[in-house]
């Protein structure tokens, strides 16, 4: 066990705060693990815009958000740990160690960025090529119980699961949960807002008890688990085990790529000739046949992209220009940039805290709130110490990309402007 990935985290839960250092033996105790008994998760949802880059504007979508206890949380990121090294050792027996790149504990070092371009620089030593890529519909909200309990064992290599195992399998799929929003207008009904900021946690025990029986939900579907719990994010490299073995050994039988970035997938397939008479549809009905054989493994059409590669262009199948996006970067076949999404999302969110910023000012009559502003949405910020901010990400981004580079990599001339942009909107105050 690595302590030091095992931080205290903030947040208010039915159980108290506690360090790694005072349960670390409970949790790695499987006769413990295996009678604990797993508190409710707790539950929200987060109302954001994502920007549609097809439609030109931004779009509402909603992330459902599941929280552990924090002694649970704990051991689901334990156990997911463990399973991370079982599944690491079986993905490189099946020669598919490459294929996932997210979720992995040996990955170390490399992130998104590597990743897009690895798949992007294998595009650029082709002289033609066919790419496909697709997102699988609410992924971790489908996935079938009885499947991923038999990979699990596959990767264990256990005829049935150990107790300690199966106990956390059990609360991991057939979890419970309390409404966050519900918890907290009961407490406010009973205490007064300093006392439910003091206390440390939701309920005391007593309380705990008699609430939990009538505002308690459980899943009681024999698919889904929580995406965000520490052993979820492994379930889904593991679920797709099969998935990945077939399809990576097709591409490889066409000197392809095939890449998967949790529900994300992408396939590269060199072509030989003339791309205007070539049938892409094999590589489709492939995916798709494999696709049928794992359960409730869905592909969404509207997220779903043929392309070619010819000509140092990106090309749909009607052979007009497009624009790849890939892990966050849009390729349009010699040209790299951050993709629109990405800036959109930034540039919401800096306006947003000038708004703040030009509100404050104007209430105490001098300049407020900017040194916040600075140090999280301008190149004042990037650097500092043991903190990062967007800025900085396009900064590694560009030197990644400059390194033996095969594209014309744009990222740093996208944001050039955004001290220009924050100056001009920041008011000065009466």
């Amino acid at each position: 066990m690595n302590k030091k990935k095992y931080r205290v985290k903030g947040y208010k839960h039915l159980d108290s705060k506690k360090s790694i250092e005072k349960v670390k033996d409970k949790i790695q105790n499987p006769q413990w693990v295996a009678k604990h008994g797993f508190y409710p998760f707790m539950h929200f949802e987060i109302k954001f815009q994502k920007y549609s880059r097809k439609e030109k504007r931004p779009k509402e979508k909603v992330r459902k958000i599941f929280y552990a206890s924090h002694i649970d949380s704990f051991i689901y990121k334990y156990y997911g740990d463990n399973l991370n090294d079982h599944y690491n050792s079986i993905v490189d027996k099946m020669n598919i160690n490459e294929v996932a790149t997210a979720y992995r504990n040996n990955l170390s070092g490399k992130s998104n960025i590597d990743f897009a371009k690895e798949v992007i620089d294998f595009i650029k030593i082709q002289e033609n090529a066919y790419i496909f890529v697709a997102d699988f519909t609410n992924f971790f909200d489908t996935l079938d119980h009885r499947y991923l309990k038999e990979k699990i064992r596959y990767v264990l290599k256990k005829e049935t699961l150990p107790d300690d195992y199966y106990n956390v399998f059990k609360n991991i799929t057939k979890f419970s949960y309390f409404i966050k929003d519900t918890i907290e207008a009961e407490l406010k009904t009973k205490y007064t807002e300093s006392e439910i900021k003091d206390s440390y946690k939701y309920f005391t025990d007593e309380e705990f008890r008699a609430f939990k029986h009538k505002n308690i939900y459980k899943n009681s579907k024999s698919y889904g688990i929580p995406q965000g719990a520490g052993i979820s994010s492994v379930c889904s490299n593991i679920y797709l085990l099969d998935f990945d073995e077939k399809i990576q050994k097709y591409t490889n039988e066409q000197n392809g790529l095939y890449r998967r970035y949790c529900d994300d997938l992408i396939i590269v397939i060199p072509i030989e000739g003339d791309t205007k008479n070539y049938n892409y549809k094999t590589h489709q009905k492939f995916v798709e046949d494999v696709r049928r054989q794992i359960p409730n493994l869905e592909i969404q059409p509207e997220k779903t992209g043929n392309y070619f590669y010819s000509n140092n262009k990106i090309t749909d199948l009607e052979f007009k220009k497009e624009e790849l996006d890939y892990l966050g970067f849009s390729f349009n076949g010699e040209e790299v940039r951050i993709r629109e999404k990405s800036l959109f999302k930034y540039y919401t969110r800096t306006y947003r805290k000038i708004r703040i910023a030009n509100r404050k000012s104007k209430e105490f009559g001098r300049k407020s709130y900017r040194r916040e502003l600075y140090k999280n949405y301008s190149h004042l910020g990037k650097n500092k110490k043991g903190h990062g901010n967007f800025l900085s990400y396009v900064e590694r981004a560009q030197k990644i990309f400059d390194e033996d580079s095969k594209t014309i990599n744009l990222m740093e001339k996208q944001v050039k402007n955004h001290w220009k942009r924050i100056n001009s909107r920041l008011e000065k105050p009466n």
